[in-house]
C-alpha cells in the first residue's frame, strides 16, 4: 500500500469518527475507532518502510499529517468531555455508594463480638 493511500484511509476514518462523536453513536464510534487504529498502524508501517528506503516525506503529506494530529487532539478533548457528561448522568441516576447505610447495619455495638443469640444464653 502506498503512503498516499494509507494516509487517505486514515483521514476518511477520522471523518467517520468525528461524525460518530457528533451523533453520540457509541456503536459507530467503536467500530470506526477500531478501524482508525488499524489504519493508523498500517500507515505507520508504510511510513517506516518508506523511511527505511530513504524516501523523504513530501511536504504535502507532512501538512496532512499535521491536520490529522490536530483532529486527534480535538477527538481526545471531545471524548474527555463526553466521559465527564456520561459520569454526571450516571451519578444523577445512581448516586455513589456510601459506606454508611441509612438505617445503620443493624448489628449495633455487638457487631465485633461473635457469639450465640441472646435468647439462648443462660440467666446466670
Amino acid at each position: 500500500m502506498l503512503l498516499e493511500e494509507s494516509l487517505t484511509a486514515v483521514e476518511q476514518l477520522i471523518e467517520k469518527v468525528s461524525a460518530a462523536l457528533l451523533a453520540a453513536d457509541p456503536s459507530s464510534l467503536e467500530k470506526n475507532s477500531t478501524a482508525l487504529r488499524d489504519a493508523a498502524a498500517q500507515f505507520a508501517r508504510v511510513l517506516e518502510q518508506s523511511a527505511t528506503r530513504g524516501m523523504p516525506l513530501p511536504s504535502s503529506i507532512q501538512k496532512r499529517l499535521d491536520a490529522v494530529g490536530a483532529m486527534l487532539v480535538v477527538h481526545r478533548e471531545s471524548l474527555a468531555r463526553l466521559s465527564v457528561t456520561t459520569d454526571r448522568q450516571v451519578a444523577g441516576l445512581l448516586p455513589p455508594a456510601d459506606p454508611a447505610s441509612t438505617y445503620s447495619n443493624g448489628l449495633g455495638a455487638r457487631a465485633a463480638k461473635p457469639g450465640v443469640a441472646r435468647i439462648y444464653r443462660s440467666a446466670g
